[in-house]
């Protein structure tokens, strides 16, 4: 039961109901709690066990931190924290991905191996709701934030359903002080989370999944059987999807939370605009990159240190931002691949200083030429099947060592460009600011609004694609 899912538009207007009907602050956080407990054990049977217990653990170990002024055992509560939190990723995420490599390395070198036949279903937002628990205990150790004493207060910080499955990873210090008092839900509030939720969703449906259905499948399924012109539409095309479902999800995850008179954090900021990597990066999953930044680049020194530190350090946070993303190596290839840019930009920045023709049109231009370019090769890493595929993909990008096998006749062009455009559309949509209307539901806002919903989950593809962010 995820965003786009026909029972979820039956399991929230229960919980929104039930949430405003409630009177006190206790009632309300109680039962937005169980509710989203239930939206978990929902998605992910039989893993309720892991949000719990990590939920337990990291409220505990922030109690334990405050009550001593013993820098030892303030470290040691912290290290359960963290090696809890990230041994249970590493359990859930990784240890398939460490049993095939071990397996390949075994036959590599003439060892004789069994092919791996269990798996491991991997429990939903795990990869978020962790770093949440890790930023906690790590804001509270730096006495950045005061450790939550009622543990249903601190319980929906990590559960909140909205952002559980897929983001943005919620900071306490953003999301705690909101819950001090019941937050008060405006007819303008309503209004704004409408348009996000119903933008989202269009997003999603209408721009992300046919683009999938339409060219990005069947051309990275296989590559083989189309020509250049077709690897290179399905490759800008496959950026628009992942784009236009992943700003689509946050979207409405925002639009949601301000139903409860919550804010969340914005997670993008026109990232297809960048003139650099380091550019894109401030502007995509921004919650992930500002995590990266402050959890785990800064403590390694950051660019304090000497030239050398500094661009180890930043392969180091971007190899593993890539694997935080999958347990693969082509995740890992994806994420050596914008540490590698990353420093080649810093290097770049640091020999040109501040020359006057780095301000000129002309530059921005040819910079946010080249910054797209970069990014449509990179995502490819990611999209690809099979290394041959992605090869033969990428080759139709740089233009090298490609001849056609079977010409793309039939694909739709023309109604390709036309999502890829509005696709790219939806960035402006992230800055447009309609004016507020002062209406109770229900009006004619407000019905205009569901009958927006109603027409794009029954018009959207008949099979939904779950969104793509919620596998990592």
């Amino acid at each position: 039961m995820l965003f786009a899912d026909r029972p979820f538009f039956v399991f929230l207007p229960l919980v929104l109901l039930g949430y405003h009907l409630l009177r006190s602050r206790a009632q309300k956080y109680t039962f937005l709690l169980v509710a989203s407990w239930v939206f978990y054990a929902w998605a992910s049977p039989g893993y309720l066990w892991v949000i719990l217990a990590l939920t337990v653990i990291d409220y505990a170990v922030a109690l334990r931190i405050e009550a001593t002024d013993d820098p030892r055992r303030r470290k040691w509560w912290l290290a359960l924290s963290v090696v809890s939190n990230l041994g249970l990723l590493a359990a859930f995420k990784y240890t398939v991905f460490a049993v095939d490599t071990g397996l390949s390395l075994a036959n590599w070198w003439g060892y004789s191996t069994h092919d791996r036949t269990w798996d491991i279903l991997l429990p939903l937002g795990i990869s978020f709701h962790t770093f949440q628990g890790i930023s906690y205990t790590v804001d509270v150790y730096g006495r950045r934030i005061r450790a939550v004493s009622n543990f249903r207060d601190y319980a929906l910080f990590v559960a909140f359903f909205p952002q559980l499955a897929a983001g943005p990873i919620v900071r306490a210090v953003e999301f705690l002080p909101q819950m001090a008092t019941v937050p008060t839900v405006t007819a303008a509030r309503i209004e704004d989370g409408l348009r996000l939720f119903v933008g989202g969703l269009f997003k999603k449906l209408f721009i992300a999944d046919y683009l999938h259905l339409l060219i990005v499948d069947p051309v990275f399924s296989n590559p083989g059987s189309y020509d250049a012109a077709a690897h290179r539409w399905a490759a800008v095309a496959w950026a628009v999807q992942i784009y236009c479902d992943f700003s689509g999800y946050t979207d409405m995850a925002v639009g949601i939370a301000k139903w409860f008179g919550f804010d969340l954090p914005p997670n993008f900021h026109l990232p297809y605009l960048a003139t650099s990597i380091t550019d894109f990066w401030r502007r995509w999953h921004i919650s992930l990159s500002s995590w990266l930044r402050d959890y785990l680049y800064f403590p390694l020194g950051g660019s304090r240190g000497s030239g050398t530190r500094t661009y180890a350090n930043l392969l180091l946070v971007f190899v593993l931002c890539g694997l935080w993303h999958g347990a693969a190596w082509h995740w890992f290839v994806y994420g050596l691949y914008n540490g590698v840019l990353m420093c080649l930009h810093r290097a770049f920045d640091r020999a040109t200083g501040d020359a006057g023709w780095r301000t000129s049109g002309l530059w921005k231009a040819v910079a946010w030429a080249a910054t797209s370019y970069q990014l449509v090769l990179g995502l490819v890493l990611i999209r690809m099947t099979g290394w041959d595929g992605g090869l033969l993909i990428l080759q139709s990008l740089l233009g090298v060592g490609w001849s056609p096998t079977v010409a793309a006749a039939g694909l739709p062009l023309v109604a390709v460009a036309g999502l890829m455009v509005m696709g790219l559309a939806g960035h402006v949509f992230e800055t447009v600011k309609f004016p507020a209307h002062d209406f109770r539901l229900p009006s004619a806002g407000g019905l205009g609004y569901a009958a927006a919903v109603v027409l794009l989950v029954t018009l959207g593809p008949a099979a939904t694609k779950g969104f793509i962010y919620i596998a990592f």
